[in-house]
This record gives structure tokens, C-alpha cells and sequence, in this order.
């Protein structure tokens, strides 16, 4: 089975693919990445018509490569699929679908991100820039500021996946990119629609 992951940005690679090394390392993973949809949502604010055209085309990609279900990598675009899935007959999911469903089984819940708008602007800015220690740093910072007043932290971003192993909260951290993984894996096996 084959599985299309959509990215917008470098920085999700590795930790989808860890992810699903992890969960489903027979499956095969299929990239299609447009490193432009950043910079026009970081212009507009919004989806526009050109954002809308250019994820559909990467879509089309991926639907025409006969895959068994479409993951997003980036949290900027989750609102597209629903705009694209009418068109599709394969699952779109967003990127932080799993890690949201799996959140609302608390209460009060911990968002850690290093931009307003995930992952745009500063953290593009701070891993491009090898600066990858104060990208971390301040991450872990916002864990600790975090713990003890909630009952769950989100880490929001694919490239804050490996701070979780980096941290010792008293409560549970949560990152998309593995739970996406097993939310895909489960809608292979028929145990999510």
C-alpha cells in the first residue's frame, strides 16, 4: 500500500518518516512538497484561489499515483481538505488531526508553538539559518512554562517531534507526526473512515 504525505516544508520529512518507520515500515511513502505555499500564505493571510490551485495540483499527484490515503505535514494548510476531499476518493487528512482527536480527551490542554501562524516565519527562519539549539531551546522552555497547568502538551509543529524525547513533563506531550502515522495506518487496516 502506498501512502502520499503533501508537505510545504523541508522540515517534515524526517519526522513523518520516522514515524512511519515506527508504525507501518511496509508501506510506502510517496513526497510531494511545494516549499512556495509558505511564503504565499505568509502574504495573504488566508487561503486564496493560487494557494487553493497549486495544494490541488499536488493532490492531484498524489491521487493519480494510486495511493490508499493522503496525509498533510504542515498545519498552515489543514483547512484545504476541507475545500479538496469532495473531490477525492481517498482519505485527506489533516496534519494534526490524530494529535487534536486524540487532545480532546483532556480537559486543559497545552499548545506549544514558536509562530502565530504554525510553522511559518521563525521557524523556517531558526532551522534554516543553523540555529537549530535556539529553535529547541525555546520549545523546551514553553514545555516547562506549560507544565503542571495543563493535562496534556501538544508540541503543534513536525519539526518539534524529536523535542519530545528531550523533555520529561508531568504530564503527557503529544506531536502529530506519529499519531498521523498510526491514524493512516488505522484507515488502511479499516478501523477509521
Amino acid at each position: 500500500m502506498k501512502i502520499a504525505l503533501i508537505h510545504a516544508t523541508t522540515t517534515a520529512l524526517k519526522p513523518i518518516e520516522i514515524a512511519f518507520q515506527t508504525v507501518a515500515p511496509n508501506i510506502e511513502l510517496l513526497h510531494f512538497m511545494d516549499t512556495s505555499l509558505l511564503s504565499l500564505m505568509e502574504k495573504s493571510g488566508k487561503l486564496t484561489p493560487e494557494i487553493i490551485r497549486r495544494f490541488s495540483a499536488l493532490v492531484n499527484l498524489a491521487y493519480d499515483s494510486d495511493v490508499s490515503c493522503i496525509q498533510l505535514t504542515c498545519s498552515a494548510f489543514n483547512d484545504i481538505t476541507a475545500i479538496l476531499q469532495p473531490l477525492y476518493s481517498v482519505k485527506l487528512f489533516r496534519s494534526d488531526e490524530a494529535m487534536l482527536d486524540e487532545a480532546l480527551r483532556y480537559t486543559r490542554i497545552g499548545l506549544v508553538s514558536t509562530v502565530k501562524e504554525t510553522p511559518i516565519a521563525l521557524q523556517n527562519y531558526l532551522l534554516s539559518q543553523g540555529k537549530r539549539k535556539e529553535h529547541d531551546d525555546r520549545v523546551k522552555k514553553m514545555v516547562e512554562q506549560l507544565d503542571g497547568k495543563t493535562e496534556v502538551i501538544l508540541l503543534s509543529q513536525y519539526s518539534m517531534e524529536h523535542i519530545a524525547k528531550q523533555v520529561n513533563p508531568s504530564v503527557p506531550v503529544l506531536t502529530a507526526p506519529l499519531l498521523a502515522a498510526k491514524r493512516c495506518l488505522a484507515h488502511l487496516n479499516g478501523m477509521y473512515t
